[in-house]
Formats: C-alpha cells, structure tokens, sequence
C-alpha cells in the first residue's frame, strides 16, 4: 500500500497544467453582475419590413393628394395646374 508521501505525489503529478493565459483573480467578482453587457438590436428582417411600411405609406398619402376626378381637379387649390 503507497504511503502518504506517495499519494500527495501522484495528486500533484495529476494536477493539468496552467494553459498559459494570464488570468486575474478579482475580489468580489460577480459574472452576472460584472460581465460586459452586448448590444440588443433588431433582426435585419424587421428594418426592412419598417422601410416597406413607410413607403408603402408614402404612396398612400401621394395618392391621396391627387384629384380623383375632373371636377376634383377643378376645385381643388391646384386648378391652375390642371
């Protein structure tokens, strides 16, 4: 049977080696609370579905704007250009 000179021995053979970073130790070191906060954004897919809403509401409004009959283009403040 090893004696305990032995086994102190072989638990410190077993120990891995350091991987070479250089790693601080920070009192009072909290992940959840210390780490570096990311930046939330939207997904690409919902800015493009905003740039389809404005312009599909930009057509709305220049449709609206235009006479839709003759006599709306008569009447309007505009005649002088119809």
């Amino acid at each position: 049977e090893p004696s305990t000179d032995e086994r102190e021995k072989e638990d410190e053979t077993q120990v891995p080696e350091e991987s070479g970073r250089d790693e601080t130790i920070v009192p009072n070191y909290q992940l959840a609370r210390d780490k570096e906060r990311i930046v939330i954004r939207p997904p690409n897919r919902f800015s493009y579905a905003d740039l389809i809403y404005y312009a599909l509401n930009a057509v709305e409004e220049m449709q609206d704007s235009e006479p839709k009959n003759f006599r709306e283009a008569l009447e309007s403040i505009d005649c002088k250009d119809w």
